[in-house]
């Protein structure tokens, strides 16, 4: 069990920071992105669109996270407009509310070496959508909420909820200031790397916030963003009674990006981007006696690619590192790289390649943090108006920073179908593969879905 006392020093720490440096961080941001000579390729939406076309089109990979939720996503299941819902009018907003049912079948429910069992989950999702429709600025609301009920394996039944705001306000046409807020309670994958193997899958709460202020001026495009994160965990039970405490897990996150680009030639541009983070844990040691505060920062300079609508997005290379408080760990350093693009060879067919080398947090003893090495292809195709396919494939080689037995590679596919009977009735098949290999004992499985899925929308 951690000092009371020693647990209590870190969190003052963390909101001595927060407090003190806000300020100064946000200022720092603004500072570092007006020096830099970088493109902003970050699409707004524009105040005459359609809100229920709002972030349409495949969505662009940011950083990799294995903490994060991957549940499937309503842009490859968008079809063509004419089978998109009305909406419910309310004033200068538009309601969008919508409910999915999901049967799933599992094989290896517990994603497990060896003895692995499997099981049918249901799924209820009910979301509800609140768009803006002003003639400038916008703000968007979202709240999802996800039942698993499991028919054999009871103690894995979950619920997760979450909720989204996003806005922009125009300051003038070449100058806009974005925000995004997120609040979540869910549960981790079975099969992360941080999996407890508890009886029940390891809960998580926080929340997720990001500023930015975005300035165009002839050629140049500098962007200043900073942001502040919170994560905190639940306690598991065990097999042979005894408990998993993750607490030791809980965190504060901050962030300050500087981003800049220079227009060379039409849909070409010189871009550089320097972010700089801090990781401050609640507790002083965790359950292996280690200190795992940090900060590290991430420099790149690249292209960035706007042509029309043919292809947009980014290809970084630069220079990472996060140093960690205890002198034991082995800090990460080395290559960074961050590679997304959105490309549209037809009008009906969109790719998403993306590769991306970034630092993870992890709870394996003596391993500081685990680097991530992700290559990962979306394809989403409009075979019809009302009927849509979509693909999924990726590779991720996981290497734990000070240890050397274990590092992973995992593989994952699926494939997905939407079929539209009408703007409010639809369903969906998808069928998917995951398999890990890994260096550590009883590390290693592989995992099969088959998903049949009904929705409604208005």
């Amino acid at each position: 069990m951690p000092n009371p006392a020693a647990t209590s020093r870190p969190r003052r720490r963390a909101l001595e920071a927060i407090l003190n440096s806000g300020v100064a961080a946000w200022a720092g941001a603004l500072v570092i992105s007006a020096a830099l000579t970088v493109p902003a390729m970050a699409q707004t939406t524009a105040p005459e669109q359609d809100p229920r076309r709002a972030r349409a089109g495949a969505k662009v990979t940011g950083e990799m996270n294995p903490e994060e939720r991957s549940g499937p996503s309503g842009d490859e299941e968008r079809v063509h407009e004419a089978f998109q819902p009305k909406g419910i009018e309310l004033g200068e907003f538009l309601l969008l509310p919508k409910i999915e049912f999901d049967e799933t079948y599992n094989s290896n429910l517990h994603a497990v070496e060896s003895g692995g069992r499997s099981d049918f989950v249901t799924t209820i999702r009910p979301e509800v959508k609140l768009r803006s429709r002003f003639k400038e600025h916008a703000i968007n609301l979202s709240a999802l909420a996800e039942q698993y009920v499991h028919r054999r394996f009871t103690k894995d039944n979950r619920l997760d909820l979450q909720l989204d705001v996003d806005g922009r306000y125009d300051f003038t046409s070449e100058t806009q200031a974005n925000y995004f807020g997120q609040v979540f309670s869910r549960h981790e994958e079975r099969g992360s790397p941080d999996d407890a193997r508890g009886l029940e899958p390891t809960p998580t709460q926080g929340f997720v916030n990001r500023g930015s202020i975005k300035h165009q001026f002839g050629r140049f495009t500098v962007v200043g963003e900073g942001g502040l994160d919170r994560r905190t965990y639940g306690n598991v039970m065990t097999a042979l009674g005894s408990t998993v405490r993750n607490d030791d897990r809980d965190r504060w996150e901050m962030l300050v990006r500087g981003r800049g680009s220079y227009e060379m030639f039409p849909g070409y541009a010189a871009v550089t981007e320097l972010t700089a983070n801090r990781r401050l844990y609640d507790s002083s040691l965790d359950r292996n006696g280690y200190d795992r505060s940090s900060h590290g920062y991430r420099v790149e300079s690249g292209i960035g690619l706007d042509l029309s609508k043919l292809i947009r997005g980014d290809f970084l290379v630069g220079y990472l590192a996060q140093d960690y408080r205890d002198p034991r760990f082995h800090d990460p350093k080395g290559l960074s790289l961050r590679a997304t693009f959105n490309w549209t060879p037809t009008t009906l067919t969109i790719v998403v390649p993306s590769l991306e080398r970034s630092v993870n947090e992890t709870t394996i003893s003596r391993s500081s943090s685990m680097v991530r090495n992700a290559l990962s292809l979306t394809v989403r195709h409009e075979l019809e108006r009302n009927i849509v396919l979509s693909g999924y494939t990726a590779v991720f080689y996981d290497e734990f920073q000070g240890v050397d037995d274990q590092n992973a590679w995992t593989y994952e596919a699926r494939g997905r179908i939407t079929y539209a009977f009408t703007p409010e009735f639809f369903v969906g098949s998808e069928i998917g593969h995951r398999q890990k290999r890994s260096q550590a004992v009883g590390a290693s499985f592989k995992q099969s879905i088959v998903t049949l899925r009904a929705g409604l929308q208005l």
